[in-house]
């Protein structure tokens, strides 16, 4: 919610991420062809993905406030 401060953003950041987890996967011990392996990148990937649109909205619909809380002025 810090990074991306916005849900539209969400997808688009989660994808990127782990994009570049497969990249540094791949350099390191080969490219991975284990089904457990992929099943457990895209069900974290939906996980982060939909917590993280989840806290955006919920942040994005808070009560904005416009002044402090005063009695009416008089002047």
């Amino acid at each position: 919610m810090v990074i991306v401060e916005r849900a539209k953003k969400c997808l688009d950041f989660v994808a990127t991420l782990f994009v570049l987890h497969i990249v540094l996967c791949s350099l390191y011990s080969g490219f991975p062809t284990q089904l457990w392996w992929w099943l457990s990148l895209f069900g974290s990937a939906l996980v982060m993905t939909l917590l993280g649109e989840y806290l955006c909205m919920r942040h994005e619909m808070r009560e904005i406030r416009l002044s402090a809380t005063r009695g009416p002025s008089i002047v």
